[in-house]
């Protein structure tokens, strides 16, 4: 009987246990960034709206706005020249 009272109870807690055990976390996506990378205005951010066709001479997305905040030549290069970079290479 307390074999059995046992048994039941170490059942009972490995049920309990496998029930409140964590999940495994989801993969985060590499397919953006959780910020913003100066002068690279192509970076996809996490944080930002996504972004829609960028036609040559449209006006810049938000993530173009913040990249380039202090480099007019960036945000020029990224609407009129589109791929363009000022810092060749530099594409994370």
């Amino acid at each position: 009987m307390i074999l059995s009272r046992l048994a039941s109870a170490g059942i009972a807690a490995t049920a309990l246990t496998s029930v409140l055990a964590p999940a495994a976390p989801a993969s985060a996506s590499p397919d953006c960034t959780n910020g913003v990378v100066p002068l690279n205005p192509y970076v996809v951010n996490c944080n930002l709206p996504p972004r829609g066709n960028q036609v040559m001479g449209g006006a810049p997305d938000a993530g173009a706005i913040i990249a380039c905040r202090h480099s007019p030549i960036c945000l020029s290069y990224y609407v009129n020249y589109p791929g363009t970079l000022i810092v060749p290479g530099y594409r994370p």
